[in-house]
C-alpha cells in the first residue's frame, strides 16, 4: 500500500511539475499588474492580478479599451522582453492616440487584425499565440464582434437558426485559456459591451453581457464602466451640456463587479487624461491619497505628505518636511524622480492585498521560510516512506 505523499510525489514526476501537489501554506504567491493609475490601481488592491483572465464591459464609448491599454502599457514597462497582442476584431482602434494616452511602445506590440476571420478562428488563433514561451497581455477587443463561421458563411438573408453559437465556443476557448495564462503569468483582457436587455417597473434599464456565461465565469476580475465625463482643469466634470467641447481631457469612471484575488469592499474608481499629455496619474494619485488620508490635511491650504507606516511627515533631502500648498507637492512629486518612485512603491505597498484573509497566495513571505516548510514536508514524507517499508 502507498501513503498519499508517496502519490503526490509520483504524480508530480508524472506530470513534470513539482508544485502541482503541494501543501497550502506553502503556495508561491502571485503579482498584481500596477497600472500607475492609482484610481485604478486602489480598488484592485494594487492592479491587475497576473495569470488571470479580467473582463472589462460597459457601454460604447465608455473608455474600456483606454483603461485596457493603459494595463498593456503598464505590463510593457514591467516586463519589457515579453511581447504584447491587441486583437482588433472591431476594426477601429487609434494606435496613435492610445500610444499618446497611456505610452504605448508600438515597436513592441504587435497588431492582429483578423479581417475575414470567423470568431472560431481568432480563439484558434489567440490559443496558438499563447503557448509562446516570451507572450505578455493580450488585450481581446470585442466579445460581440466575433461572428460565429456559420453566420459568415451565409448569406445575410438566409437566418441559420443557431443561437448561442459563440457563446459555446467561448466556454471551450476560454476554458483552455484559463490554464494557459496561468502557467504564462500573463494577463487576457476580453472587452465586451453592454446592452439594454428591458427595463425595471420604475422604468431603469436592465443591462445585459452579450457572449454567454463564460465571459464572467472564467474571468477572475470584472470591471464595469460608466459614462466618461470631460475635464477642464480641476473640474473632472466641465462639459455637461456640450458633449466635451473646450475639455482639456476625459475621465473614466468604473465599479468592480467580481474580484476573485481581493475584496470588491472598496468599491470603484477612476483615471483621468488629458488630451495634451496623456495618462494625469498624478492627479488621481493625489485626489486619491487625500480622499483616504495618505496625505494629511493641516488646513484648507497646506498638505504634508506623510509616511505611511511611521505617521510621520516626509522630508526632502535637505531635510525639510514635505509640507504645503497642493501645487507645491505636485511640483515636488513630479520633479523628483528618486522620491516619485519610491514614494510610488509606498502607495502600492500599503494600498495592496496582503491581508491573511485573503490566504497564503497574497502573503509576503521570505524564501527562506517556505524552503524550510518544504524541507518538513520532505522529512515527513521520508519518514512515512521508512515506516511502510518496516
Amino acid at each position: 500500500m502507498s501513503s498519499v505523499l508517496e502519490i503526490i510525489k509520483k504524480l508530480n514526476k508524472e506530470y513534470s511539475d513539482e508544485n502541482l501537489i503541494t501543501t497550502s501554506n506553502i503556495m508561491p504567491d502571485y503579482e498584481r499588474l500596477a497600472c500607475g493609475a492609482l484610481g485604478m490601481d486602489y480598488p484592485l488592491f494594487g492592479g491587475l492580478p497576473l495569470g488571470r483572465i479580467c473582463i472589462y464591459s460597459g457601454l460604447q464609448h465608455s473608455g474600456k479599451t483606454t483603461a485596457a491599454l493603459c494595463e498593456l502599457a503598464a505590463y510593457q514597462r514591467k516586463f519589457p522582453n515579453k511581447i504584447c497582442f491587441y486583437v482588433d476584431v472591431e476594426h477601429s482602434l487609434d494606435l496613435k492616440f492610445q500610444a499618446k494616452m497611456n505610452g504605448i511602445d508600438l515597436s513592441k506590440l504587435q497588431y492582429v487584425n483578423p479581417n475575414g476571420l470567423s470568431g472560431e478562428q481568432i480563439c484558434d488563433l489567440i490559443v496558438e499565440l499563447q503557448k509562446g514561451d516570451d507572450i505578455g497581455m493580450i488585450v481581446l477587443d470585442s466579445l460581440p464582434a466575433m461572428l460565429p463561421a456559420i453566420v459568415m458563411e451565409n448569406d445575410l438573408t438566409k437566418d441559420p437558426g443557431m443561437r448561442g453559437t459563440m457563446a459555446k465556443k467561448f466556454h471551450l476557448f476560454l476554458a483552455e485559456m484559463t490554464s494557459l495564462v496561468n502557467s504564462k503569468n500573463n494577463i487576457l483582457i476580453l472587452i465586451n459591451q453592454v446592452r439594454q436587455a428591458g427595463t425595471t417597473f420604475t422604468g431603469a434599464p436592465i443591462y445585459k453581457e452579450p457572449g454567454g456565461s463564460a465571459p464572467g465565469y472564467y474571468s477572475s476580475v470584472s470591471v464595469r464602466f460608466g459614462n466618461r465625463k470631460f475635464t477642464k482643469g480641476e473640474d473632472m466634470d466641465a462639459c455637461k451640456t456640450n458633449n466635451g467641447e473646450g475639455a482639456d481631457g476625459f475621465r473614466l469612471s468604473f465599479k468592480i463587479m467580481k474580484n476573485k484575488t481581493a475584496s470588491c469592499s472598496r468599491g470603484g474608481g477612476f483615471i483621468t487624461y488629458r488630451y495634451a499629455t496623456g495618462l494625469d496619474w498624478l492627479n488621481d494619485l493625489l485626489e486619491i491619497a487625500l480622499t483616504f488620508d495618505f496625505i494629511k490635511r493641516i488646513n484648507n491650504v497646506t498638505y504634508a505628505l506623510i509616511d505611511l507606516d511611521s505617521g510621520e511627515i516626509l522630508k526632502d533631502d535637505d531635510g525639510k518636511e514635505l509640507k504645503g500648498k497642493k501645487a507645491d507637492l505636485v511640483q515636488y512629486i513630479k520633479t523628483n524622480i528618486p522620491f516619485q518612485k519610491t514614494y510610488i512603491e509606498m502607495l502600492n505597498k500599503y494600498i495592496s492585498s496582503n491581508d491573511e484573509s485573503y490566504g497564503s497566495l497574497l502573503d509576503e513571505r521570505e524564501s527562506t521560510e517556505i524552503e524550510n516548510q518544504e524541507k518538513a514536508i520532505e522529512n515527513q514524507f521520508n519518514s512515512s516512506k521508512n515506516i511502510s517499508n518496516e
